[in-house]
C-alpha cells in the first residue's frame, strides 16, 4: 500500500526503542520494508508470503530456519488493514519468548496505521477543500462544471445561499510553525482554528470551511433565506466575541473578522469575500476594537462613509475647505467640532466632554462658521463637514 514503506520503517524505529527484540515488517510481496537491522531492507523474505496467504501466526524455531535462507528465529503475525493482509510484522528470538509481545505490538502497528491513514484522508480532504474555495472566491471567469465536480466531490449543495466571513490571523500560523518549543504541529494548529471556528459559527454540514491561503480562513455559511441571513448577523458579533476568546487559549490575539453580504449560489460568493476583503482593509484604518465588521453594524457603515467619497469630490472638498484647513488652529477646531457631533451637536455636553467652558466653544464653532460659511447648528453642514473631517 502507498505509505506504508515510510510508515513501517518509522514504527520499527519507534517499537525498537521500547521492545527488548529486533523487528522487522514486511509487505504483501515478502520484502523487508522495516527491520532493526538496515542491511535486511530491500531483501526477500520467503516465510512472510506464507504468512500472508495464511493470514495466521507462524512461530519459527531455530531448528525449523537452520536451512531458511534470510529467516531468523521468532514469530511472524500478519498486520491486517480492513479485515486484510498487508503486510507481516516479525519478532526475533525465541518464539515462547517473543510470541507474548506479537500479538500487543501487532495491534500498536494497525492502530497506528489507521490513526496514520485517518490524518492522511483529513488532509488530503482539507487540501481538497482548500483548493475549491481558492478556485470559487479567486479566479474570475469561474467554470460552473468546475464548481459542479467539486460540489459532487466534496457533498455540496451548490445553488444555497451563502455568506462568506473572513478571518485574518495575521502571520501566526507561520510563527508558529517557526517556533522550535511550539508543542502543536501546523496541520493539527490548522485544524484546531478551523474546529473553533465552526463552533463558534455553529457550522453545520453544509458550511464551508477552509484555509484560503496561511493568513486567512474563509468561513461560507450556508442560510437557508433572507430571514435566516438577518438572524445569523444579528447574533453575528456575539459568535465573533466567543470565537476570539477560543482563539485566547492557543495565544492567538491579532485577529480580524469580517463578513460579506449574503449571496445567492457558490456561483457568486466571491462577491461576498470581496466585500468582506473590502471590510478588512478598512480595519487598518479603523481604530474600532475589536476589530469586527459587518455591514450590518451602523457605526462601522458611518465610519466607514466619509472613506466612500469619489476622488474628484474629495478634491472639491479639500478646496472648498482650504480656509479651514490652513488655519493654524485647525487640529484643535476639527477636535472640538467633531466632539461637537458626537454629542449630537448638545453644546453643554461637547463642552463637559472637552473639558471647556461652553461659551469656549460657541466662540471656538462661531470661527469655523465665519471661515467656512458653514452654519454648525444646522444638521446637514454639520453632517458635510463631520465626513470631510474624519
Amino acid at each position: 500500500m502507498e505509505g506504508f514503506v515510510q510508515f513501517a520503517q518509522n514504527t520499527v524505529k519507534t517499537v525498537s526503542e521500547i521492545l527488548p527484540f529486533p523487528i522487522s515488517v514486511s509487505d504483501e510481496q515478502g520484502y523487508i520494508i522495516g527491520d532493526t537491522n538496515p542491511l535486511r531492507i530491500g531483501t526477500i523474505h520467503t516465510p512472510s508470503i506464507e504468512v500472508i496467504k495464511a493470514n495466521k501466526v507462524i512461530l519459527f524455531t531455530e531448528e525449523k530456519t537452520i536451512h531458511m535462507d534470510n529467516v531468523l528465529p521468532g514469530v511472524a503475525v500478519p498486520l491486517n488493514f480492513e479485515n486484510k493482509p498487508v503486510g507481516v510484522l516479525g519478532i526475533i528470538g525465541n518464539p515462547q519468548e517473543v510470541e507474548s509481545y506479537a500479538y500487543l505490538v501487532k495491534k500498536y502497528v494497525e492502530m497506528m496505521w489507521q490513526e496514520t491513514l485517518h490524518v492522511q484522508i483529513e488532509n488530503l480532504e482539507a487540501m481538497t477543500l482548500e483548493s475549491f474555495v481558492q478556485y470559487i472566491l479567486l479566479n474570475e471567469p469561474i467554470n460552473h462544471e468546475q464548481i459542479s465536480h467539486y460540489c459532487e466531490l466534496l457533498h455540496i449543495e451548490p445553488n444555497w445561499k451563502r455568506t462568506c466571513i473572513v478571518i485574518d490571523i495575521g502571520d501566526y500560523l507561520l510563527k508558529n510553525m517557526q517556533d522550535k518549543h511550539g508543542h502543536i504541529p501546523p496541520e493539527r494548529m490548522k485544524k484546531t482554528i478551523l474546529d473553533c471556528i465552526v463552533r463558534a459559527f455553529s457550522g453545520n454540514q453544509q458550511d464551508i470551511c477552509a484555509f484560503l491561503n496561511t493568513e486567512r480562513i474563509v468561513f461560507l455559511k450556508c442560510t437557508n433565506s433572507e430571514e435566516d441571513f438577518q438572524k445569523f448577523m444579528n447574533d453575528f458579533r456575539n459568535c465573533s466575541i466567543h470565537l476570539l476568546e477560543m482563539f485566547q487559549v492557543y495565544k492567538l490575539s491579532d485577529v480580524i473578522i469580517a463578513s460579506g453580504n449574503i449571496c445567492s449560489s457558490l456561483d457568486h460568493v466571491a462577491q461576498s469575500y470581496w466585500e468582506a476583503d473590502s471590510l478588512i482593509k478598512f480595519s487598518h484604518e479603523s481604530m474600532i476594537t475589536p476589530k469586527i465588521y459587518s455591514y450590518f453594524d451602523w457605526d462601522i457603515l458611518i465610519e466607514m462613509l466619509p472613506h466612500q467619497l469619489g476622488l474628484n469630490m474629495q478634491k472639491i472638498l479639500v478646496q472648498r475647505l482650504k480656509p479651514l484647513i490652513n488655519d493654524d488652529a485647525f487640529s484643535q477646531l476639527k477636535h472640538d467640532f467633531i466632539t461637537y457631533c458626537n454629542n449630537n451637536m448638545n453644546i453643554s455636553k461637547a463642552a463637559e466632554d472637552l473639558f471647556i467652558h461652553r461659551n469656549t466653544l460657541i466662540y471656538r464653532l462661531k470661527k469655523i462658521n465665519n471661515i467656512t460659511g458653514l452654519d454648525t447648528s444646522c444638521f446637514e453642514h454639520c453632517t458635510l463637514l463631520y465626513f470631510v473631517l474624519k
